[in-house]
């Protein structure tokens, strides 16, 4: 998955801000998400990403975390940030 070429973003400290260019659209991550769309942005497998977070937030359940992250990426896509 990418970030579509419409989508602005920029990492301010733990958060991500994203406006879509074609609409005027802007969005804030909170600190989890914007670890998943900085890794994502830097082309990471999923399971990467999942591990990753399971590191920085010291969680041991790996289908958990990779259930919410599906979670976000199915929101982000029907959101039309990514595709």
């Amino acid at each position: 998955m990418k970030v579509l070429n419409n989508i602005s973003w920029k990492q301010l400290s733990d958060r991500v801000v994203a406006v879509d260019t074609n609409n005027g659209d802007y969005y804030t991550f909170n600190e989890v998400a914007s670890t998943i769309w900085v890794a994502l942005s830097e082309d990471k497998a999923i399971e990467d990403i999942v591990a990753q977070i399971m590191e920085e937030y010291d969680i041991i359940d790996a289908a958990k975390v990779r259930k919410d992250i599906d979670s976000q990426l199915a929101q982000w896509q029907e959101m039309k940030l990514i595709a």
